[in-house]
């Protein structure tokens, strides 16, 4: 009975954590990936970046099992699937807190991550991070569980190679942790034959049908997932030759935003310490005596590979934080397990306090770190270059939600018959994708270093790389850009060019063939068909 009271408490916890996100859930996909999420979910595509490679086949999936028993569109099952797994991540910080350390550490640890900005976000949008934040809390229950001769060992290669299915990361950031766990619980040949046939089980519960679904089968996943891959940590990891800046800007992004997420807990961190420090009495010790000693680096090992391998290859989202998130808080807050009820009462109190100022920092302010601080020649952390203010709030999702609702005038506008949208990096190119999800009847081209990169149309597109842009006969290219610039600033000034402001407040601008823009020639010509391969 007691047992089915704590499980009946930690599924309300859980209920009430994927609830609390959906009052700021996105109405339109928030990022570049949360489109192509989405898309995936009518037709799997990684060549097609639907979703993009490795393929994350489990969270669709998930989406689409939301939107069957719901009825929702596509998005809304997505984000509904988003909050569903950051709710069990809060439920599940309390089931791993309370088995390391008691109830004080469950609490705490479930009520920060409830607060967190980085989960409140991606569990309001489309994401597959919330994910990352289950799975490395059930691989550290596992773990911590693990006997020798019991089923926790043997069914963590299963939960790893499930977690792999969300995101296929996972495979690589919480192998160590799934190690513990198997070194700790499996015990002779036929155990260890039965963990692998776990993973591998799980493993093909979802590599199957995604090889059955997807065109050109696991051979083009492969192909498309190491593509990608080499074209990341190039730019980032100096184990693959990055330049010095790149690995700087990549280990900078990875600190920063690590620091941001913890930046509240801090304080609480550092006030446990001094007191375990000082204490030289132990009324207090954990359960488990000695095998409770092993709790920091069974911790250790869930936070601080993950974060390594980012660190040291390709920090590319916020969401990456959440792979060890949960680790680390309960890291941060484990000295406080070994106070008294006085020391915990202190410690938690300040715990409370920086629930509330990340919650506050979520819901009314722009960024985690507040603008005043923000490139005012503070420590690295404090620079846009790196994120800085961390814009992973409540007022970042409105804002794209609104700023994508904008652009649909250019439905109003425009003829998807004779005109063409062209976005351009950095200039207004983040939506890009954007259009190909709202705008689906028109063809889109997204221009990047002197190149026509892509061209789409309908949520598919193809790579052409050429300084080509083809306009039908007597058709127009709309450049959907922040600002006219050196480039088209000119040719509205001598009226080779003109500026069209919408009804619903952006300014376009609107150029015929013959001039180079960009690096590119608009030429009157047929562009390949979106999908095709070249």
């Amino acid at each position: 009975m007691r047992g089915a009271r704590g499980a009946a408490g930690v599924a309300a916890l859980s209920a009430g954590g994927a609830a609390v996100h959906l009052p700021w859930r996105a109405r339109l996909p928030t990022e570049w990936d949360s489109v192509q999420l989405v898309l995936g979910v009518d037709r799997f595509d990684v060549t097609q970046a639907r979703p993009h490679a490795p393929g994350y086949w489990l969270a669709v999936a998930a989406g689409r099992l939301v939107r069957a028993a719901t009825g929702l569109g596509a998005h809304d099952a997505m984000v509904v699937a988003s909050a569903l797994a950051a709710g069990a991540a809060v439920g599940l910080a309390y089931v791993v807190g309370r088995d390391l350390g008691g109830r004080w550490l469950g609490l705490a640890a479930a009520g920060f991550l409830l607060t967190s900005p980085f989960l409140l976000f991606y569990g309001a949008t489309v994401a597959t991070y919330a994910f990352d934040a289950v799975a490395v809390e059930l691989l550290l229950l596992l773990a911590w569980r693990a006997r020798p001769g019991s089923w926790h060992g043997a069914a963590a290669p299963a939960a790893l190679a499930l977690a792999a299915g969300f995101r296929p990361s996972s495979a690589v950031l919480l192998a160590p942790l799934a190690a513990v766990a198997v070194a700790r619980g499996v015990r002779g040949g036929r155990a260890a034959l039965v963990a692998a046939g776990g993973g591998l089980a799980g493993l093909a519960l979802w590599a199957v049908p995604m090889g059955l679904e997807q065109p050109g089968g696991l051979a083009a996943v492969q192909r498309a997932g190491s593509r990608i891959w080499r074209e990341a940590v190039s730019v980032s990891s100096p184990l693959y030759g990055a330049p010095g800046d790149g690995v700087a800007y990549n280990l900078g992004q990875a600190a920063g935003y690590t620091l941001a997420a913890v930046a509240a807990l801090l304080p609480a961190a550092a006030l446990a310490g001094a007191l375990a420090w000082r204490s030289r009495r132990r009324r207090s010790r954990p359960a488990g005596g000695g095998r409770a000693r092993s709790v920091p680096a069974l911790l250790a090992v869930a936070a601080l590979p993950p974060l390594a391998f980012v660190a040291a290859f390709h920090f590319g989202k916020a969401g990456y934080v959440l792979s060890y998130l949960p680790a680390l808080v309960l890291l941060l807050l484990w000295p406080a397990v070994r106070l008294g009820p006085r020391g915990r009462r202190t410690v938690g109190a300040l715990v409370a306090l920086g629930c509330l100022v990340q919650a506050q920092r979520f819901v009314a302010a722009p960024g985690v770190l507040p603008l005043a601080l923000t490139d005012r020649g503070g420590p690295w952390f404090t620079r846009s270059r790196f994120g800085a203010p961390y814009r992973l709030t409540a007022q970042a999702i409105e804002e794209v939600d609104a700023d994508t609702g904008r652009y649909r005038a250019l439905a109003w506008a425009f003829d998807p018959a004779t005109d063409v949208l062209v976005y351009v990096a950095g200039n207004g190119g983040h939506r890009y994708r954007h259009a190909m999800y709202t705008l689906p009847a028109f063809t889109a081209h997204y221009l990047q270093a002197g190149r026509d990169e892509y061209v789409g149309r309908r949520g598919s597109w193809v790579r052409e790389r050429d300084r080509r842009l083809e306009l039908p006969a007597g058709g127009r290219a709309v450049f959907v850009v922040d600002e006219a610039g050196p480039e088209l600033g000119p040719l509205v000034a001598g009226g080779r060019a003109s500026a069209q402001l919408l009804a619903t407040g952006p300014t376009v601008y609107v150029v015929g063939a013959g001039p180079r823009l960009y690096g590119v020639d608009l030429v009157t010509g047929t562009s390949p068909a979106p999908g095709a391969r070249r």
